[in-house]
């Protein structure tokens, strides 16, 4: 695993316990500051708080309607242009055809836990230049 010299923030909303606590000591583990939420709403009133440099969303935490309004939202704030939006769902990205399009990536469940990180620094790359 990679870890970084300078700090980085993510926010993850994750509804379930487990899976959220798995994901947040990856993230911790790879030189992250983790914030989660349960709901998307409550998410973006962490966006406007602070700087996140990565979103993790499972997609599973509304209908796919909602979360596409929800995407465009997230998306068409300026502060969050060169932050990248993971996906984790249950299902594969083709059926999450309303919301992909939004996502820098989508990563199916069960998802190792080196799978998840190197997915994490790759879109950081591809997003806001190289990663430290």
């Amino acid at each position: 695993m990679q870890t970084s010299l300078f700090r980085r923030s993510a926010l993850l909303v994750e509804n379930h316990a487990r899976q959220e606590l798995l994901y947040r000591d990856v993230l911790a583990a790879n030189g992250f500051d983790v914030f989660s939420t349960k709901s998307p709403m409550e998410s973006l009133l962490q966006l406007k708080a602070s700087k996140t440099d990565i979103f993790i969303i499972n997609t599973e935490v509304a209908g796919e309607t909602f979360l596409e309004k929800f995407l465009l939202k997230v998306r068409s704030d300026q502060a969050n242009d060169t932050m990248p939006i993971i996906g984790l769902s249950l299902y594969s990205c083709d059926q999450k055809t309303r919301i992909k399009n939004y996502l820098d990536s989508i990563l199916t469940k069960p998802v190792s836990t080196d799978t998840f990180i190197e997915k994490i620094f790759k879109c950081l790359e591809h997003r806001c230049g190289k990663v430290e």
